[in-house]
């Protein structure tokens, strides 16, 4: 994936969320070099790498302070690249197991203004199902670029794809229920107001 869209370069910053157990860590830290930085969490322990420009602890994405706990880890400035390879614990249950999923990348999403810098970019694992489209939107209003791509990595079979956005906005666009909340707030409850005039 880094071949095709470059997003990790020597001397990056990059935020790796749901990094256990740690693939990904030892990568991103060759690739980044000694002038980068690379930090690693997830709410599974994830054992400490050699690299000396890896930091990686435990944490839960949904937690307050979440996010300022990751500013405080990259120090000055924001990350040029954040990964989330997030998933829920599996029930078994596709709908519920998808719907959690996207939930998780929608938090992330939630977070990038703090901890992603301007044209930053963002690759992101989502199950396939009827609330990734959502979430698509979502990305292609915050980022410049978008592409969705299936690495040779990932089973032919696996209902996973991985999300790529690139050209960070600065700010990101709403969830589809949280424009959703806020336009109800604004309409006239008609059927409150027949009832009364009855």
């Amino acid at each position: 994936m880094n071949q095709r869209f470059h997003f990790l370069r020597f001397g990056s910053v990059v935020v790796d969320i749901g990094a256990a157990p740690g693939g990904w860590l030892e990568v991103v830290s060759q690739t980044v070099g000694s002038r980068g930085k690379v930090i690693g969490v997830d709410l599974d322990p994830i054992e400490a790498l050699p690299n000396s420009n890896v930091v990686v602890f435990q944490d839960d994405v949904t937690s307050p302070g979440f996010a300022e706990r990751i500013e405080n880890e990259i120090g000055k400035g924001k990350a040029d690249c954040v990964l989330a390879d997030l998933s829920p614990k599996l029930s078994g249950v596709w709908d519920m197991d998808h719907y959690k999923q996207i939930d998780l990348c929608h938090s992330v999403m939630d977070m990038l203004p703090e901890i992603l810098d301007l044209n930053g970019s963002i690759v992101m694992k989502a199950f396939q199902g009827n609330e990734l489209s959502d979430l698509i939107q979502r990305l292609k209003l915050s980022f410049a670029k978008f592409e969705i791509s299936k690495p040779e990595a990932s089973r032919k079979q696996s209902s996973e794809v991985y999300l790529f956005a690139r050209g960070f906005k600065g700010r990101v666009a709403k969830r589809e229920t949280e424009d959703e909340e806020e336009k109800h707030q604004y309409e006239e409850p008609s059927d409150l107001i027949a009832s009364d005039s009855l």
